[in-house]
């Protein structure tokens, strides 16, 4: 037989051979895709835990409709770049700094403002919805519109490779800042578990929550309560921005771009107990990473909003909850 025609009897199962390889390396592509945006989702769901986490405390516990959160984001990376600028400070170094003078904004504005408003939830809204408008607008003067730039230290530059593929390339990997990012969010849910449920000043907020009158008859200020809780949401508003500063440029409207997620990371966990904000930072996290992997972004989005929705329609109480006698 000759070398043409042997050929010939052969090409077709090489040809297949072929095929069934390529796609199998196709199929182990996508996977590995999936799995690395899925590993990248857990950075998602950090930043989703930082920005909440004030939001939770504010609403869940104090009730106060806050839509001025986002502008306390932004006062956190807004003094993370002037520390940075004018001390030339570790971005570590600057967000003590960052919880301290959001928490003094904070306490200032629950002192002026919020105090006059306690079950009034419309003018609540009304009132940090203006709040948000003039504080973009001070430091719009202060700083200029021009945008602003965080770096981030040099030794959470790089990343961690979990999956090598043929050939040594790399198939999932995650970066040092989002273990910090994460890192500092759990520290953080951690620290406010403690303060709330181990201590007494924890003590003091949760029965000024269920029994306001009856706390002043038992001896405890509430209106230093009032202040501190409030100060305290503020605070961690204000570490979330000096995080988030140096993945996004900082300017005067950043922080209404993740108002719209703490909320429904709030409302899906639940307002009422603190692990909820991680299951709902999960969940939404996780769910618009891999969503946005199969179909597009904002198709993610919408299609999270939705199930959000739905959720609030059937279980308005979110995930977890409190149990109360009826």
């Amino acid at each position: 037989m000759s070398d043409f025609a042997l050929l010939s009897m052969l090409s077709p199962i090489y040809l297949l051979a072929q095929d069934a390889a390529a796609g199998a390396a196709k199929e182990a592509f996508v996977w590995s895709t999936l799995v690395n945006q899925a590993v990248n989702g857990i950075g998602i769901v950090g930043i989703l835990l930082l920005t909440s986490m004030g939001l939770a405390i504010t609403f869940g516990v104090m009730r106060i409709i806050n839509l001025a959160h986002g502008e306390f984001i932004m006062l956190g990376a807004y003094i993370t770049f002037w520390m940075q600028d004018v001390f030339k400070m570790d971005l570590l170094l600057t967000i003590p700094f960052a919880f301290l003078g959001t928490a003094i904004v904070g306490a200032i504005v629950e002192l002026t403002i919020i105090r006059r408003l306690y079950g009034r939830p419309l003018e609540t809204l009304l009132a940090t919805w203006g709040l948000s408008i003039v504080l973009q607008g001070v430091i719009k003067l202060i700083f200029t519109a021009q945008l602003k730039y965080v770096k981030a230290p040099a030794y959470l530059s790089g990343s961690i490779d979990f999956l090598k593929g043929e050939g040594g390339a790399t198939l999932v990997s995650i970066s040092y800042y989002r273990f910090f990012i994460i890192a500092i969010a759990l520290a953080l849910l951690a620290i406010t578990m403690y303060l709330f449920y181990g201590t007494s000043w924890g003590r003091q907020i949760r029965s000024v929550t269920q029994n306001r009158s009856m706390s002043q008859c038992l001896g405890v200020n509430t209106k230093l309560v009032d202040m501190g809780t409030f100060a305290y949401g503020c605070g961690l508003a204000g570490v979330a921005g000096a995080v988030i500063s140096a993945l996004k440029t900082v300017s005067p409207p950043m922080g209404q771009d993740y108002l719209v997620d703490s909320w429904m990371v709030v409302v899906t966990g639940g307002v009422d107990k603190l692990v909820g904000i991680l299951a709902g930072s999960f969940l939404i996290g996780e769910s618009n990473a891999i969503i946005a992997f199969i179909l597009n972004d904002p198709t993610a989005r919408v299609i999270v909003l939705g199930a959000v929705i739905v959720l609030i329609r059937y279980r308005p109480e979110g995930l977890f909850t409190v149990q109360k006698r009826s």
